[in-house]
């Protein structure tokens, strides 16, 4: 891809950084998530957090917007990549880390 599609691309996520987060985690409309809650189990102990999702956006839309060197997009905290293991090469998933809400504590 020419360097120019990258910058506007970069650029667009940038403009738009928070926004696309809220989507991610929140969602819209009347399901969308008011609440985090990550759950872990160490050594047969169970902790738990929970989280406004305002905070959750704001923790995880901090960062800036780059392109990792096997070409997925960061987002802040979260990286968003093609699908793979199927056969619409369209399909985005976005993965980041909730046991990072814990640092938080």
């Amino acid at each position: 891809m020419p360097e120019i599609n990258l910058q506007k691309i970069i650029s667009f996520f940038s403009e738009n950084k928070k926004e696309i987060v809220k989507d991610i985690l929140e969602g819209r409309g009347q399901l969308s998530a008011h609440w985090m809650l990550v759950t872990r189990d160490v050594d047969s102990t169970t902790s738990y957090v929970l989280r406004n999702i305002d905070e959750v956006v704001q923790e995880y839309s901090a960062g800036k917007i780059e392109l990792t060197p096997r070409n997925s997009l960061k987002i802040g905290k979260i990286t968003m990549q093609r699908k793979g293991g199927t056969p619409d090469p369209t399909s985005l998933q976005f993965k980041f880390s909730p046991l990072e809400l814990f640092n938080r504590t």
